[in-house]
């Protein structure tokens, strides 16, 4: 899913925002994740699936980006969701709130914020903004 099912969403979508009446407007956003910015120890095959995420998203803004459609990613950071239990896991913690370590902010990431990103990101204000990568991470790839 964190590579191959952007992949297949664009394969299926890129035809169907292509084929809107011009002038054309239109959103492609995935998410990523700051492991997509950043190497993750014990991570190395998400960290390189996200990779090809951003990637992907910014060879597509490239592509689309004459035919007046944008593409953007957004990379969570450390997000208070399951998938942190998992990840807290494999790194043998107590807490998921331990990777706050990670964070210039001194707190997770909730999952209504990356919502809203991914929200504002799909709507006309953000219009001018094609293959970027906006983290959402609390500072977590800052420094």
């Amino acid at each position: 899913m964190n590579l191959e099912g952007i992949w297949r969403l664009a394969r299926a979508a890129v035809p169907a925002l292509l084929a809107r009446p011009t002038p054309r407007q239109g959103r492609f956003v995935a998410v990523a994740s700051a492991g997509g910015v950043l190497g993750l120890p014990l991570l190395a095959a998400y960290s390189a699936a996200k990779h090809g995420v951003i990637g992907l998203i910014r060879s597509l803004a490239a592509e689309l980006g004459p035919h007046g459609i944008t593409a953007n990613a957004v990379a969570p950071g450390s997000t208070a969701t399951a998938m942190l239990d998992a990840s807290a896991a494999a790194y043998g913690l107590e807490d998921p709130a331990e990777f706050v370590a990670h964070h210039q902010l001194d707190r997770l990431i909730q999952p209504d914020e990356v919502a809203a990103l991914l929200a504002w990101l799909c709507g006309p204000e953000s219009s001018g903004i094609t293959g970027a990568v906006l983290p959402v991470d609390a500072g977590m790839t800052a420094s």
